[in-house]
């Protein structure tokens, strides 16, 4: 892992934590965060704040549903604040 990587990680982990969810590690997938659907939000929204991870969605476009919730892995999430 970049220290990039490390570095959003590390942010994840905290509003993960602060949304009383469990932290997760760069190879989980994300539902094991056991976050419930107003922390997702809150976790997706200080992720775009922060790193814009929604900067490659449409205008016109919900940007929540450009993710397969079930199956995305912390790794392609931190990718997408790349």
């Amino acid at each position: 892992m970049t220290a990039k990587q490390t570095e959003i990680l590390t942010f994840m982990n905290q509003t993960i934590v602060e949304e009383n969810g469990t932290p997760v590690k760069f190879e989980s997938v994300l539902h094991e965060t056991n976050l419930d659907s107003f922390g997702y939000t809150v976790l997706f929204l200080e992720l775009d704040n922060k790193y814009n991870i929604f900067k490659d969605v449409a205008e016109n476009e919900d940007p929540f549903k450009t993710i397969d919730w079930e199956n995305i892995t912390v790794k392609e999430v931190i990718n997408r604040c790349l």
